[in-house]
């Protein structure tokens, strides 16, 4: 994901999770502020609940790319959190794909 496409200050990150609306999965939670500027932003937060080193990369490695997914079809310059729960180091790509999706459309980002 290019770096114009992410959140990477903690500023940032306070801000989307104090002001932003929570939608939650089972797997990964999903939380929606309006962003300061006009593209979309992702955020991706994998705590040490996940696992160990090698489990939360490939959590992180899954979200970034599902992430990368719905840059262009999300034009509406939100800034989006993804914060990964424990059980999310279990299950494989397409569960996170549907979980997300779920979020994102509560949220009426997608169609």
């Amino acid at each position: 994901m290019k770096r114009k496409y992410r959140i990477t200050r903690a500023a940032d990150f306070k801000r989307v999770r104090q002001s932003g609306k929570l939608y939650a999965h089972s797997l990964v939670s999903v939380i929606v502020a309006p962003g300061e500027i006009d593209s979309t932003r992702f955020g991706i937060i994998v705590g040490k609940s996940v696992g160990n080193a090698v489990k939360r990369n490939q959590v992180k490695r899954r979200l970034r790319a599902i992430a990368d997914q719905y840059i262009q079809q999300i034009n509406q310059g939100a800034d989006i959190l993804l914060i990964a729960k424990a059980s999310a180091s279990t299950v494989g790509f397409q569960e996170l794909f549907q979980a997300i999706t779920y979020g994102l459309e509560n949220a009426k980002l997608l169609d």
